[in-house]
């Protein structure tokens, strides 16, 4: 089994995300992962489009053989909470956006949590860490 995530691309300019989902290695290391295997695809920062590298991360880590990466549907006109409580089986969630103070990129890590006795009334999202994306290459990546 999977651990499934969803990465959501922020745009500081107008405040619009774009999300993909990932059906395998979600969690913080293979996050970092992903995340940095995009750039490549990327323009190179400091450019900073949400949209384009929401595109950039399927190419990065799309499997060839298809069905593991994919773009959200309709996400335009929905919230992160919202569409969270319909994507509530996957494991985590990011938030990565373009931070021009530091001239890097910042990710913001979500983890599912539930009671199990009574998973589905319980089940909530909490942030459980905010961090550079180098803070997190190092922390989560460079540690496994």
């Amino acid at each position: 089994m999977g651990t499934r995530a969803v990465y959501f691309f922020e745009d500081e300019n107008d405040k619009s995300y774009y999300g993909v989902y990932k059906h395998y290695d979600g969690y913080p290391q293979g996050a970092a992962l992903h995340i940095e295997a995009a750039k490549k695809y990327a323009w190179q920062l400091p450019r900073w489009e949400a949209d384009e590298f929401a595109a950039a991360f399927v190419a990065a880590n799309k499997n060839h053989k298809g069905g593991e990466v994919r773009l959200l549907p309709n996400f335009e006109a929905t919230s992160i909470d919202m569409l969270m409580d319909d994507y509530h089986w996957c494991d985590f969630y990011y938030i990565i956006s373009w931070d021009d103070y530091d001239k890097e990129m910042f990710v913001r890590i979500f983890e599912s949590r539930y009671d199990p006795e009574n998973y589905e009334e319980s089940k909530h999202w909490h942030e459980t860490a905010s961090m550079r994306h180098s803070e997190m290459l190092r922390a989560y990546a460079e540690a496994s």
